[in-house]
C-alpha cells in the first residue's frame, strides 16, 4: 500500500469531495487531473482511490501530488468497491465520481452556489455521446436510463445509509440512483449546469 496527498490533520470541511478511482489510467488520466486543477479551492477536495496500477499512473498522480488532497494505492476488487472504500476518506459535504478518463466543465463551480440542502441529490448536465444531455429524470425515464454519476452531487447522508453493492459489477451506481430515488429522505432536484464530459466507452 502507498498513500499521500497534500491534506493535513486539520478541521476543514469541504463542500464537495471528487473522488477518482483509477487502475491502469496512465494514459487518461493528466486530462482529467488538469480539469479538475481548475476548479480546485477550499470548497473543493479531490480523493484518488488506485487499485494498485501497474503503469504510470502512481507517478503521474505523485507529480500532481499538490492537487490531491489524499490518494491511496492498494489492490481492491473492483471500481465499486474503490468507490465505497473512497467514501470513508472524503471528507466534503457532497460527493461526485469520475472515472480517470472523464473532464469537469466550466459550470462545475456554478453548481456549487446551489448545493444547500443536506437531503438532496443534485445532478447536472454531461457531454453524453459527444453532445450536451441535459434531461430531467421521472420515474419512467429512470427505468429507461441511469442518470450519469459523473454529473450527481451526492450528499454525504447517502452514503450513511447505502454504499455500492459489489453484486453487480456494472450496474451498481444505477442500482444506488433507484434506492435512492424512491427513498423519502432524499429528492432528486435537476440543475441546468454543464458539469462534466465522458467518452464514449
Amino acid at each position: 500500500m502507498q498513500q499521500g496527498g497534500t491534506r493535513t490533520d486539520n478541521n476543514r470541511q469541504p463542500l464537495v469531495s471528487v473522488v477518482c478511482v483509477t487502475y491502469n489510467a496512465a494514459q487518461a488520466l493528466p486530462q482529467l487531473l488538469s480539469s479538475v486543477a481548475a476548479h480546485k479551492s477550499d470548497a473543493v477536495e479531490l480523493v484518488m482511490i488506485d487499485g494498485n496500477s501497474t503503469d504510470d499512473t502512481l507517478n503521474i498522480i505523485k507529480q500532481n501530488e499538490t492537487i490531491i488532497d489524499f490518494w491511496i494505492s492498494e489492490p481492491d476488487k473492483g471500481i465499486y468497491d474503490a468507490m465505497n472504500k473512497a467514501i470513508s476518506y472524503t471528507k466534503g459535504q457532497w460527493i461526485v465520481f469520475l472515472g480517470a478518463d472523464d473532464a469537469l466543465m466550466d459550470d462545475f463551480t456554478k453548481m456549487l452556489t446551489v448545493l444547500k440542502s443536506p437531503d438532496t441529490i443534485y445532478y447536472g448536465n454531461v457531454i453524453f455521446y459527444g453532445k450536451p444531455f441535459s434531461k430531467v429524470y421521472d420515474d419512467y425515464y429512470l427505468t429507461k436510463l441511469n442518470i450519469c454519476h459523473q454529473a450527481i452531487f451526492y450528499p454525504k447522508a447517502v452514503f450513511e445509509k447505502y454504499k455500492y453493492d459489489l453484486k453487480y459489477n456494472v450496474y451498481a451506481d444505477y442500482h444506488l440512483n433507484l434506492r435512492c430515488w424512491h427513498d423519502l429522505q432524499f429528492r432528486f432536484q435537476h440543475v441546468d449546469y454543464l458539469v462534466a464530459s465522458f467518452p464514449e466507452g
